[in-house]
């Protein structure tokens, strides 16, 4: 099927992964653990995938979590210069896992319906720039489920767009087994204080700090949802 790719989302992501190595700060210990999270809990509910795919799969910190969890990982992003860094991460990795890295579109997805068993889609709905775009992503994401699969989302929003977030997945076919928190309210506020540190090796052991990470998770776990700013769901293919 050939891939049909947008033009604005395409040339916008690009120019930022030429522009910066690390523009999400993908070291930081608040994104290594969200990852972590998404694929652990994959992990529990599908423990013997036998097809997995990361959409969006961005420089591919969440894909290189996936060798030996199932025989094949497909991958793809949109930007060339990060499906470049994606493959040359996997390639690194000393794993039976064949790994399979593209250029896609994760509003129109070129796979077959009902080719995964898991389907990773982090931090990409939220950043579409119409309400059709997302629907349309999240519609045909839950295409690529078999009978059993699951979609793990995670986005990053204030917490009273939670609800509607859950109810535009189930509008668009999808049943929601579990909600994630991740309870990072505190910890991107002090990222944003980091920031204007001006030094960058004091902001990366900052942000790279596990210590600092827990801590500030455990104060925001105390608000309940409303101390998340990234929230996932679970999310099987409702029946027709």
């Amino acid at each position: 099927m050939p891939q049909v790719l947008a033009p604005v989302y395409q040339d916008y992501y690009e120019q930022i992964y030429q522009g910066k190595e690390d523009p999400w700060d993908y070291y930081s210990a608040a994104e290594q653990a969200k990852y972590c999270h998404m694929f652990e809990t994959a992990k529990r509910l599908k423990p013997s995938p036998l097809r997995v795919l990361d959409a969006g799969c961005s420089l591919g910190h969440l894909t290189e979590l996936l060798a030996d969890y199932a025989p094949e990982v497909f991958a793809f992003d949109i930007a060339k210069s990060a499906v470049e860094r994606t493959r040359d991460r996997c390639k690194k990795l000393s794993t039976s896992t064949r790994f399979s890295v593209e250029v896609g579109d994760a509003i129109r997805p070129h796979f077959a319906s009902a080719s995964f068993d898991v389907v990773f889609l982090g931090d990409v709905i939220r950043n579409l720039l119409t309400e059709q775009d997302q629907q349309l992503a999240i519609r045909n994401t839950l295409a690529l489920l078999n009978d059993s699969g699951i979609l793990v989302l995670t986005d990053c929003m204030q917490c009273y767009h939670q609800k509607a977030y859950a109810s535009m997945v189930e509008n668009q076919g999808g049943l929601v087994l579990e909600k994630l928190y991740y309870h990072d309210r505190y910890w991107l506020k002090f990222r944003s204080l980091v920031k204007q540190l001006g030094r960058p090796e004091r902001i990366r052991s900052l942000l790279g700090s596990t210590r600092v990470h827990r801590t500030l998770t455990r104060l925001g776990s105390f608000r309940g949802p409303s101390g998340s700013k990234h929230f996932g769901l679970v999310v099987r293919r409702a029946a027709a």
